[in-house]
């Protein structure tokens, strides 16, 4: 009650200072709640963001005769649930498509060779939404049997290849990464982005068919900010220095 008194002696006595300090503090207030609001969405979004390995061994392919039952051959986007097997590979290799699934702007790949065909369907979904896809692959690679470089290629992706007697035996992707995006943005000359956030899988993992079924593999599949910052900075580095070196210029062996 007193406090009420004291606030309209207030605004009797100085009307103006008092409306100027209320509106003021109002604003104040109002600022300070919306950064609560900000910060707390913030950390809610960060919590659920993936930080994940994954491992494939032998006993990923116990399941695999149920699951070609189930969701017949040649399905695009097969339904892995439920499935009683903890290793089940087509699992695996579904939570890689979910992430090449959830790309906004774009996805650069650095690959040593890639035959999956429900990797190269994510792809083609992506390329569908408007995604930039670019790829970087080793020279020799590019072109053996079963390669969906070269079918990605003909949709329009760029690939570019190091002309070297030495490997380019790198196994990753990032998604949507920050570096990239910024770019994409400045190149479209967009002001607004829709929401986004940056993914790096990468592991021993080739994406073949023995590496997603047969082989003992791993892959990380992660969003933490420094962990993909670095790998988008080697694929720009790898990108720049490999730039007179399109796969489409070279021959196939």
């Amino acid at each position: 009650m007193l406090i009420t008194q004291i606030i309209m002696k207030q605004i009797r006595d100085y009307p103006i200072a008092t409306t100027l300090s209320i509106a003021v503090g109002t604003v104040l207030a109002s600022e300070v709640i919306w950064k609560l609001v900000q910060c707390s969405r913030s950390k809610r979004e960060k919590a659920s963001r993936v930080h994940e390995a994954i491992v494939f061994n032998e006993l990923g392919e116990i399941c695999a005769a149920a699951h070609m039952r189930n969701n017949g051959i040649g399905s695009q986007k097969p339904q892995v649930s439920p499935c009683c097997n903890a290793h089940c590979s087509l699992r695996n290799v579904a939570k890689i498509a979910e992430q090449i699934d959830r790309a906004v702007y774009s996805i650069d790949l650095a690959i040593f060779t890639f035959s999956s065909l429900s990797l190269a369907d994510a792809l083609k979904r992506a390329l569908q939404r408007g995604v930039i896809i670019r790829i970087i692959s080793d020279g020799e690679m590019v072109y053996c049997t079963g390669s969906q470089i070269t079918m990605l290629a003909q949709l329009g992706v760029p690939v570019r290849v190091p002309i070297t007697t030495n490997l380019m035996h790198n196994k990753f992707c990032i998604i949507d990464g920050v570096e990239r995006v910024e770019e994409i943005r400045l190149l479209r000359k967009l002001k607004w982005m829709r929401p986004c956030y940056s993914i790096v899988i990468s592991g021993s993992l080739n994406w073949t068919a023995q590496g997603l079924g047969g082989n003992w593999e791993n892959s990380i599949i992660t969003a933490d900010e420094k962990l993909t910052a670095t790998f988008q900075a080697e694929f720009q580095r790898m990108w720049r220095a490999f730039g007179k070196t399109e796969a489409s210029q070279i021959q196939p062996k």
